[in-house]
């Protein structure tokens, strides 16, 4: 491995809890960047089809420098919620190979529990309770808002086409409750699981990242400086992404996509509310959206590390 091992990592550090100072989080944070090592992410995200909620938990472990992310973000009628830490502790246990796994992350109060994996997923299991803020820009640590989220999520499809190496990408039905301000919340509607397993460094490159999904058809996209990869399953069965086009990050992006079938779908995406992750010393840029491709209503997510090449001028010119 490059790099500083686990234990240098852990004996330059102190011991952090939920009220850890910034300074500490962006140091803890800062020991992953540009490190070449094993690193596993699971994630559930899912917004309902008429486009009021949405909600994601997501869990990134880094186990050699002994480092978990963990990200949770509720919308509720144009109101969105965040938690977001990069400083939390991590085992040297390896979770994403396993027939099952519980991703969790103590001190904060949050599970991601799946029964099964890749094609073999049976359910996947949230629950979190966290101190959030209310905000699109908010930073890392507890805020003053109690979040609590609790849900199923139930697989119907693997999708075949790759995005990436190591990557499982499960399409299903996200059933949850969530509260946030004293509200409580009852959220239905499409959903995807993934789970990431990779040796490279994470945010080095730039990227478009997207899953979409309506009646009979979803997608998962993954647009780089090199080009495209994923695909979409339809009725007709999955056809892998030759290539796509997508506006850079904004309230209204032009969508394209070229299947290897030589089939074209295009559309628009509306965002619902557009946020932002600090990470190292830029924002990533997540965003729900609502849209149409191919004249079929979609709901999902589209989201962006922005960093030089410009990925988006490359794509329309090569399409």
């Amino acid at each position: 491995m490059s790099g500083p091992t686990r234990r240098a990592v852990a004996a330059a550090l102190p011991a952090l809890g939920l009220a850890a100072p910034a300074r500490a989080a962006t140091s803890r944070e800062m020991s992953v960047r540009g490190l070449t090592t094993y690193s596993e992410s699971a994630m559930v995200m899912s917004v309902s089809p008429d486009g009021r909620t949405a909600a994601t938990l997501r869990f990134c472990r880094f186990p050699e420098p002994g480092v978990t992310w963990l990200w949770c973000h509720l919308l509720h009628d144009g109101e969105l919620y965040a938690f977001t830490r990069h400083d939390l502790p991590c085992g040297p246990e390896r979770l994403a190979g396993g027939p099952a796994a519980a991703y969790r992350a103590p001190p904060a109060e949050a599970a991601l529990i799946r029964t099964g994996r890749g094609p073999g997923l049976e359910s996947v299991r949230l629950a979190a309770a966290l101190p959030m803020h209310r905000g699109r820009a908010a930073p890392h640590g507890p805020g003053p808002v109690a979040g609590r989220l609790e849900g199923l999520f139930t697989p119907t499809h693997t999708l075949t086409a790759q995005v990436l190496e190591g990557r499982d990408e499960v399409y299903g039905r996200f059933e949850a409750e969530f509260q946030v301000g004293g509200r409580v919340v009852r959220h239905a509607g499409p959903a995807k699981f993934h789970e990431q397993r990779q040796e490279a460094a994470r945010f080095e490159a730039p990227f478009d990242y997207s899953w979409l999904a309506g009646e009979g058809l979803a997608a998962t996209t993954l647009l780089v400086a090199r080009g495209a990869s994923g695909g979409w399953a339809l009725a007709d069965g999955d056809q892998a992404l030759a290539d796509m086009a997508i506006d850079p990050p904004g309230d209204r992006r032009a969508v394209d996509y070229r299947l290897a079938s030589g089939r074209r779908m295009a559309g628009e995406l509306t965002a619902l509310v557009r946020y932002e992750v600090p990470i190292f010393d830029r924002a990533w840029r997540g965003s729900f959206v609502r849209g149409q491709v191919d004249g079929r209503p979609v709901v999902g997510v589209a989201n962006d590390w922005t960093t030089p090449p410009d990925i988006y001028a490359a794509a329309r010119a090569r399409l």
